[in-house]
């Protein structure tokens, strides 16, 4: 039966002298990173924890966390990553949704921590502090730490691991673009077989450095971390992501590989470009993106400064533990940039008439089977196999391991599939436009306007029309140099204006009723999800609010 702490025995054998692990000054060595974990699981043990047991934890990235997940799962507990960007309201919603034994935390979430009330959580018995506890902490709750919970060492090291209920092992909340998240079951298959196609896709090996830019309290960040722990690659923790810091360490300790969304990689290549020397574009040999594609300029320009790297693409989702599909969109053997917007060419559309144009997310990965339930030529996508979710938790199991292989799951996506086998990703079901009577998905407009050179970022939302039920909006970040012009109606270059850019999507075959009606010049940062996915319902919002101030000021 499969079970995420089998590395630990291959962590103890070919990486025992090796470093495995490294966060600020701390180095450990394979030896020493199974005998914490080892030693940290007995502790657990004896203090009571049992298998089913949940335990929350929410903190920044670190040696420590990867140690805690780990040794909560040996003994066959839950672990349930609670997001430390939370305000106390989430916080308190997740707490009561998974009814942990223990609440581990860090300096992290200490502004929610300290407005618990011991009948906020009557389900607590233990709180652990993974920083050394002020009298704030201990007047309050008893409180432990790993250094207590650590005093036995275990001599010999024996893997006598525990399995949960249904072979649950994490409980990962959804990121939620709208609406509440949902704590997602992961069993220790699903999460094995998901970091097992990620080796032998990225090419993850023994000999990586990897940094941990995504928090491991999300699906990517877990998976991801997985799959190193798996090959026995380094580890390089900084608490949270930072642009200027994360340059810094992959100079620093020659990291070879990453894991980015579109913002990451924008704010890394910024720091990068702005430097006279960089050493990261010799030594990275793996991107792998998720969270939203990257555009055709974004991606030459990761391209440039990090030119011996294979950029791969994935599009996933928690549900599946990560990871569906993935497309190479560069590769430095073979000196070539794939295009995830280019339209179909001459020989698909022989296959494929007329289709919508949409964003290549590329093709299934081995383990996992996709189909579209087809509405004409797109449909609904969904996704079957070992890969997907046990349920969400607050949900009654009704079916066994066997037939939930058998069930197909709705992703929520709109797409298709071409005569290739790649996948096409039009758009969210919960996302889609209805104007007129006809289905606009915003990712299709939103990937026409971002081939055109003065456009940096751009969101597409629906606002209410009287006439049309809804109008297409699109707020749009241009590029340095260019400028917006609202009313102009030149073409001059470097000029971006609403009449200019209604051209040219008509002039990339875009459908008229496709076409933005209204443009707004977005000028802070979009509002995203803490993985990097823009919050539409939140841009909608701040839309409506400014046409509602236009037109009170007239």
């Amino acid at each position: 039966m499969a079970h995420i702490c089998q590395c630990l025995s291959r962590l103890l054998t070919f990486r025992r002298d090796f470093p495995v692990t490294i966060a600020g000054n701390n180095r450990k060595t394979g030896q020493e990173l199974v005998e914490e974990v080892v030693s940290l699981a007995h502790g657990l043990l004896q203090l009571g924890v049992t298998p089913g047991d949940v335990v929350a934890i929410s903190a920044y990235n670190s040696d420590l966390y990867l140690e805690w997940l780990l040794a909560i799962a040996f003994v066959g507990g839950i672990a349930a990553p609670l997001n430390y960007r939370w305000s106390f309201e989430e916080a308190k919603l997740a707490m009561k949704a998974v009814k942990p034994v223990m609440l581990v935390i860090d300096e992290s979430c200490y502004s929610w921590y300290f407005k618990f009330q011991q009948n906020d959580v009557p389900f607590l018995k233990w709180h652990v502090l993974l920083d050394s506890p002020s009298s704030d902490f201990t007047n309050k709750w008893n409180v432990l730490t790993p250094g207590i919970l650590k005093r036995h060492h275990v001599k010999p090291l024996e893997f006598n691991y525990s399995w949960a209920p249904e072979g649950a092992v994490i409980i990962c909340f959804t990121s939620g673009t709208t609406g509440k998240p949902k704590g997602v079951t992961i069993s220790h298959e699903a999460l094995i077989i998901q970091s097992l196609a990620k080796i032998a896709i990225v090419g993850y090996s023994e000999d990586d450095v990897y940094l941990h830019t995504a928090p491991l309290c999300h699906i990517g960040g877990l998976s991801s971390a997985m799959a190193m722990l798996m090959v026995g690659g380094c580890h390089v923790f900084m608490p949270k992501f930072d642009a200027e810091l994360a340059v810094g360490d992959i100079e620093r300790y020659n990291v070879t590989s990453i894991i980015t969304v579109p913002a990451i990689m924008t704010s890394l290549i910024s720091i990068v470009r702005r430097k006279e020397t960089w050493k990261g574009g010799e030594t990275v040999k793996k991107i792998l993106n998720g969270g939203g594609s990257l555009s055709f300029e974004l991606i030459k320009d990761t391209h440039i400064f990090f030119h011996k790297a294979k950029l791969i693409s994935a599009y996933g989702m928690t549900e599946a533990c990560s990871s569906l599909t993935f497309l190479t969109l560069y590769d430095p053997m073979q000196k070539t940039i794939s295009h995830p917007f280019q339209t179909y060419g001459e020989e698909e559309s022989k296959h494929l008439i007329h289709q919508p144009q949409g964003v290549c997310v590329g093709k299934a990965a081995p383990h996992v089977e996709l189909k579209i339930c087809k509405d004409g030529d797109t449909g609904r996508i969904l996704t079957r196999g070992p890969h997907l979710m046990l349920r969400y938790w607050d949900q009654t199991l009704t079916n066994t391991s066997n037939q939930r292989s058998e069930v197909w799951f709705d992703t929520g996506d709109i797409g298709l599939m071409d005569c290739h086998g790649n996948l096409w990703l039009l758009g969210r079901t919960n996302g889609r436009i209805k104007s007129g009577g006809e289905n606009i998905y915003p990712e299709e407009v939103e990937a026409i306007l971002l081939e055109h050179p003065g456009i940096a970022r751009v969101v597409i939302v629906g606002i209410p029309d009287a006439r049309f039920t809804e109008m297409v909006a699109a707020c749009i970040q241009p590029r340095e140099n260019w400028q917006w012009l609202e009313h102009s109606t030149s073409n001059e270059e470097f000029h971006l204006s609403r009449k200019n850019l209604q051209q040219y999507c008509l002039e990339n075959n875009l459908s008229r009723f496709k076409i933005p009606k209204i443009f707004i010049e977005w000028r802070k940062p979009f509002p995203l999800t803490t993985t990097g996915k823009i919050r539409r319902d939140q841009v909608r919002k701040e839309v409506l609010s400014e046409i509602q101030s236009l037109h009170s000021n007239l």
